[in-house]
């Protein structure tokens, strides 16, 4: 039995994953509506409003520490990044310390950044987000923060031999301090409220 399952399994046509290159020339160029995970396009929800609200509020208090104290660069989503060659997706924000920054190319981030952050949408299904987790993990993404709007909280992680270890869950009366980027810190209120 177990011959006949090998030999029709080698008959049945099996799924290419899709690469980088695959999905340059298969998306179109100025679009933020697409990301490669394991080697499929997906099409992905707009975001919503409350969304953009708080990754504009955390962007700029990430932005303007980074910047002024020299300590690397931040990007908002859309912004391809290219983990592996079957995985471009577009965090909603993202750290790259000055150190790193020859992972920055013309067209997308080359590797995983330091630093990521995902805001949860009523777009986003819990596979997406644990594939994304895994995916992060996995390439060495240093720390991960998950801000859940509905609950008004945020999870943060450390990465700790790629494998992601729960900081906390802090809540719109507590403050954020990234490990990663020196001496940043936000009320979750700031981000939130």
């Amino acid at each position: 039995m177990t011959a006949l399952l090998d030999r029709i399994e080698k008959r049945m046509p099996q799924q290419k994953l899709l690469t980088y290159e695959d999905y340059v020339r298969l998306t179109p160029p100025d679009s933020s509506k697409y990301e490669l995970r394991n080697g499929k396009i997906i099409t992905m929800a707009a975001p919503i409003p409350r969304h953009q609200e708080i990754s504009a509020k955390l962007h700029y208090h990430l932005f303007g520490h980074s910047f002024f104290k020299k300590l690397g660069k931040v990007y908002a989503a859309p912004m391809d990044t290219k983990f592996t060659e079957h995985d471009t997706v577009q965090p909603d924000l993202l750290f790259i310390s000055t150190e790193r920054l020859h992972i920055i190319g013309d067209t997308k981030i080359e590797e995983a950044p330091d630093f990521i952050v995902e805001i949860k949408s009523p777009g986003n299904p819990p596979k997406e987000m644990a594939y994304k987790k895994e995916l992060y993990e996995s390439c060495g993404v240093s720390e991960y923060w998950i801000i859940y709007p509905i609950k008004n909280t945020v999870e943060q992680y450390q990465n700790q031999g790629n494998h992601f270890v729960l900081v906390g869950e802090f809540g719109l009366n507590d403050t954020l301090n990234s490990f990663v980027i020196k001496d940043f810190q936000v009320k979750v209120s700031d981000i939130l409220d």
